[in-house]
């Protein structure tokens, strides 16, 4: 992280996200978002959050992929 990149707020990711900040102090407090702390205030590196969220993504991607192919049923069935 360098010093001019942008942080953002545990409120601010709940707002993106759409869950309540309480949601993402839990994703916090088990690593799931990384964070870095400014004195004693947690933030989030955007471009940390950005790859977090794009790493979501395609997982949620994958899986959806992969459990149509599993879904689909022989012709003749």
């Amino acid at each position: 992280m360098n010093q001019n990149e942008p942080l953002l707020r545990p409120a601010q990711v709940a707002e993106l996200l759409g869950v309540t900040r309480s949601r993402v102090y839990q994703l916090i407090a088990a690593g799931t978002i990384p964070v870095v702390r400014v004195g004693g205030a947690i933030r989030i590196p955007q471009a940390a959050w950005e790859e977090w969220l794009k790493r979501r993504s395609e997982e949620a991607m994958s899986s959806l992929v992969g459990s149509r192919s599993t879904d689909r049923r022989s012709p003749g069935r």
